[in-house]
């Protein structure tokens, strides 16, 4: 691994600094491509959720997980990789080892895990291949998924993908030149987070070194796991695209029902009340509004929370199904009790979530 430099003030690597811009509107983007949005958030969670999902379905979603994260690495790295370096790499002045490295360092800068490569050819012919691990992934599909769509960017071919665990938390992918099946191409048809986002008024305190929030200080960057954890609640965290976990709810609604929108917050739900997160988190509105700011998750302008029920409102949301299922989650855990939720998101990207206890029957009066 390549020496990774970080900011000799709040410790944060320079790469999350000068790669990205964290908004005062709640958003976090790309600075290369306004378009891409991005999101600083705990990431044990997901691999669970998923397995919820897959159980309350009756089908596992691990390989649209997978297809997902693959199609928007790819659209991410062509970003980031200078049109110049890509056209030495395709017409071979450059090999695809040194490149695969940099993808791989890149990857645990973002808190994806400790990736290896195992072994490459790389001759632009359909004996090609190449295989990587990775130990601790963040989320297993989207952590090969990633990968798969970083080595895409390079190559301009759609991978076939195979992986499987040699170990207990050590996992071995290899990709092939292949083109997925016919029925993937008419999937994820997904605008994404391409819109005008709302203007805000959040004001996160910033390093006078690099510009990067002050709060990043708060947490640590493992590059010998490839994993960040926060000092506070030493949860893992990923920065990451939401549009990595959006479409894969979008395209099971589609395939399945309108349903499955109750499905994923109950999932969600139902992990929260597992106690991966913690009442006492919930402090000021202030501070929960910096929290999801620093999370990118949108621009928190309300939130209630009694033994009534819990009212939220967000503008510029991100990620608003796993957002609605943890508002119902820490409620119930709260209180004790159960409850019903109900949630609009607007085509401006505005949330307003409502909790209230089961059978209640009214809106929330906090």
């Amino acid at each position: 691994m390549a020496e990774i430099q970080r900011c000799p003030e709040c410790r944060v690597p320079r790469h999350i600094s000068d790669e990205h811009e964290w908004l005062d509107n709640g958003v976090i983007i790309s600075k290369r491509d306004s378009r891409h949005r991005l999101a600083f958030i705990e990431s044990e969670n997901l691999d669970p959720v998923y397995r919820g999902i897959g159980k309350l379905i009756g089908m596992p979603i691990e390989r649209i997980v997978l297809d997902v994260s693959r199609r928007r690495t790819r659209d991410y790295i062509g970003q980031l990789i200078p049109d110049e370096i890509l056209d030495l790499f395709r017409s071979h002045q450059i090999e695809l080892q040194p490149m695969i490295d940099i993808l791989l360092d890149t990857a645990v800068v973002m808190g994806y895990g400790k990736y290896s490569l195992v072994d490459v050819r790389y001759e632009d012919e359909d004996s090609d291949y190449v295989t990587i691990s990775v130990e601790e992934p963040y989320s297993i599909p989207l952590a090969i998924g990633s990968f798969a769509g970083s080595v895409e960017a390079l190559v301009d071919k759609e991978p076939g993908i195979s992986y499987m665990e040699v170990s207990p938390g050590i996992f071995e992918a290899t990709l092939v030149p292949a083109k997925n099946p016919p029925e993937l191409k008419k999937r994820l048809r997904w605008k994404g987070y391409y819109r005008d986002y709302r203007e805000g008024d959040i004001e996160l305190e910033r390093c006078g070194t690099c510009g990067a929030p002050k709060a990043l200080s708060g947490f640590r960057w493992h590059f010998d796991r490839g994993a960040i954890k926060s000092t506070w609640t030493h949860r893992r965290m990923a920065l990451l695209g939401p549009a990595m976990l959006d479409p894969v709810f979008d395209e099971l609604e589609e395939e399945l029902g309108d349903a499955i929108p109750r499905v994923v917050v109950e999932a969600q739900r139902h992990f929260v009340k597992t106690g991966f997160y913690s009442i006492e988190e919930i402090g000021d509105e202030g501070n929960i509004r910096n929290q999801f700011a620093l999370r990118g998750l949108g621009n928190l302008k309300e939130i209630k929370m009694g033994m009534r029920g819990v009212i939220l409102r967000i503008e510029n949301a991100a990620m608003h199904l796993m957002v609605v299922g943890l508002a119902q989650g820490l409620f119930e855990m709260a209180f004790g009790i159960d409850s019903d939720v109900d949630w609009e998101l607007s085509p401006e990207g505005d949330l307003k979530v409502e909790v209230i206890p089961a059978g209640a029957g009214k809106k929330v009066t906090v």
